[in-house]
């Protein structure tokens, strides 16, 4: 890889828009029972009658957050690709939480998300956090993909995060970590 990762200074790239966009031919199908005492949950990753276009804008130092950092490359004065962390404080101990991890079309399969998750696992161990966590839709068959190549887990679900018909329509947000060992 040639490109240079560089953290990205927050009153210069306060509010600046990105956008994330990808396609599905595929969607993580989450199915949940219920009977006799017992939960199950089954998450099957099933064809789409056609493909799925996301795309949508994000912008950058604002998930809410403590100690956002972004880092990113810049090719010809343009924010080609990125990744965006913040400190989540629940429990004893805090987390890691990518909200923002993009690269533009003619920049993928590089190695360049690879590495900007890299750098988000770089931060957790140095800042010694017990995990690395992230949220990605049950519909973005390539990112859940990438996320597990990566080595994160399934560690959750939120089955009507933005409507009761989430499962139906496959947008679950899927919560994947990157557990780190008892040493840190």
């Amino acid at each position: 890889m040639d490109y240079q990762i560089q953290l990205l200074d927050n009153e210069k790239w306060q509010g600046h828009e990105v956008f994330f966009d990808d396609y599905a031919d595929n969607c993580y199908d989450v199915r949940v029972t219920h009977e006799n005492n017992v939960f199950s949950t089954i998450i099957t990753k099933q064809p789409l009658i056609e493909r799925k276009i996301i795309k949508y804008p994000q912008t950058l130092f604002d998930s809410g957050h403590a100690r956002v950092k972004v880092w990113g490359i810049i090719e010809n004065e343009r924010l080609v690709a990125g990744i965006e962390t913040g400190i989540e404080s629940w429990g004893n101990k805090p987390r890691l939480y990518i909200s923002k991890l993009w690269v533009d079309e003619d920049y993928r399969r590089k190695g360049i998300a690879a590495a900007l998750v890299n750098i988000a696992k770089e931060r957790a161990v140095s800042e010694k956090l017990r995990a690395v966590y992230l949220d990605t839709w049950s519909c973005n068959e390539h990112a859940v993909d990438f996320y597990i190549s990566q080595g994160f887990k399934l560690i959750g679900f939120d089955s009507c995060a933005n409507s009761n018909e989430d499962i139906e329509r496959y947008n679950v947000p899927l919560k994947f970590g990157y557990l780190l060992g008892k040493e840190h």
